[in-house]
């Protein structure tokens, strides 16, 4: 599988069969720009209503015939604008023809256009074998163990910019107490409040602890093998 990264928040997984994304914001996003042609997922995940992460979810979903999935609040409101939706809660399980994807907390807010969108939340997704936990917009939060061991994922994305989100000092942590084997951070220096040092956020990780810092540009991707991550 591929994991692609286009900017902000936005993260595609894929293989020969299937792609997800995360949170699809493209249009005004300082980091990206237009929708690539060749995107088409079978689903989209939301971590919550605000709109640098619904971004163009509506537009993306009804071109390639994905489904959202969100919390309740979040995904009937798309529904009502024709999108074809998969409501689910925290703790919530969907089972996916590429394998599935389960909400977990995070601390945060959600509102689109100053209507309230339910809970934010983290995700866990099994993709083709392998776990991969976004934690969505929000704070460290001691139950990110709790969830580690439940799950057990390989990799984590986790924001790292600061001022609406955890910040390095609190990634660094988070990292601590997941402990996986990748780390992808986003959400940093789309605007000048994230603005932010990557390369010592990935030099102070792996200084201490043994995971891998990806840090990959707009449009970049890198591969992992179930079982060799």
């Amino acid at each position: 599988m591929k994991i692609r990264y286009y900017g902000h928040s936005v993260i595609s997984c894929s293989n020969d069969k299937h792609t997800v994304v995360f949170d699809p914001f493209f249009t005004g996003n300082p980091s990206n720009g237009d929708v690539p042609a060749d995107l088409k997922p079978d689903t989209i995940i939301l971590t919550h209503g605000h709109e640098d992460h619904v971004g163009d979810t509506e537009s993306i979903a009804k071109a390639a015939g994905s489904k959202v999935v969100g919390v309740f609040e979040l995904a009937t409101f798309l529904g009502e604008k024709g999108v074809e939706t998969i409501p689910c809660g925290l703790g919530g399980r969907v089972d996916h023809d590429w394998g599935w994807s389960k909400f977990v907390p995070a601390f945060h807010s959600s509102s689109y256009e100053g209507k309230y969108m339910g809970m934010p939340a983290g995700v866990i997704i099994d993709f083709a074998g392998v776990r991969i936990y976004n934690t969505g917009d929000t704070c460290i939060f001691g139950d990110m163990k709790l969830i580690a061991e439940l799950y057990k994922p390989e990799v984590l994305i986790l924001p790292v910019g600061g001022r609406f989100t955890m910040d390095v000092f609190e990634a660094r942590k988070a990292v601590e107490l997941v402990a996986p084997k990748i780390v992808i951070p986003v959400h940093y220096n789309t605007w000048p409040p994230l603005e932010m040092d990557v390369q010592k956020f990935k030099s102070e990780v792996e200084s201490s602890t043994s995971a891998n810092v990806q840090v990959l540009k707009v449009e970049e991707a890198f591969e992992l093998v179930a079982g060799q991550v």
